[in-house]
């Protein structure tokens, strides 16, 4: 029984013993690596709004705008449809503050690589589609592909982690150590700027505006960063 004690004890102090041995000469530092890379997608919102006193006969409207211009971007094999979607709401008369119909408001997004496709590709769908209508542009945002994206990140994980074992071997010189061993690192690539608007349109559009020429789209840069942090135990 006494053997069985002594070794519970033993046991029992080898973990504090070993936890102030890690918490002996740790420091915690961090490394980063940055870089501009060229925004090569495009995000393009285009939308449809009507009124009609049947919210029946007033979605097959918005739907049958929508539908035209769906299929003009089936057709362009570089520009892809980001999906579709459809709300109502009432309208009301501002002086009875009654009801007197609904307006309908239809969305489709668009995501490319070829910016002149998309570019072309736009203007041609603020003409009037199949049944007369034609969509409004309210935006366009640019970023990095996810494609694009994860190349860069592996690159700068490779330049923050020799960064950061300089700065570990730095920290190791100044406290006149003989080495140093690394506790943990931590990786964090969510450091990404997101899509910037870089064009805007006009909330409404007059009939001379719709015929102009299509928006010129030009990408821009992203900052891209990746920071490694960690602990280091200089050793003695």
């Amino acid at each position: 029984m006494r053997r069985i004690a002594a070794c519970l004890l033993l046991a029992g102090l080898s973990g504090p013993v070993l936890a102030e041995t890690l918490n002996y000469n740790v420091v915690n530092l961090n490394a980063q690596s940055s870089r501009e890379v060229g925004n090569d997608t495009a995000h393009a919102l285009l939308y449809v709004e009507l009124n009609d006193s049947d919210p029946a006969r007033l979605a097959d409207k918005v739907n049958q705008t929508l539908a035209a211009a769906v299929k003009r971007v089936k057709a362009i094999g570089t520009v892809q449809s980001g999906g579709t979607g459809y709300t109502t709401f009432p309208v009301y008369n501002n002086k009875t503050s009654k009801q007197e119909g609904w307006r309908g408001r239809g969305e489709l997004r668009l995501n490319s690589k070829d910016f002149a496709a998309l570019s072309k590709l736009l203007g041609e769908l603020q003409q009037p589609l199949a049944n007369g209508v034609g969509m409004q542009l309210a935006d366009v945002r640019y970023g990095v592909s996810e494609q694009k994206r994860d190349q860069v990140e592996n690159e700068l994980i490779e330049e923050s982690l020799k960064a950061f074992r300089q700065r570990a071997d730095l920290v190791r010189r100044n406290m006149d150590g003989s080495g140093f061993k690394v506790i943990n690192v931590n990786v964090d690539t969510g450091n990404t700027s997101p899509p910037m608007p870089m064009y805007k349109a006009a909330r409404a559009m007059s009939a001379d505006a719709v015929g102009a020429a299509p928006p010129m789209l030009e990408g821009g840069d992203s900052r891209v960063s990746v920071i490694v942090s960690g602990s280091i135990q200089v050793q003695q």
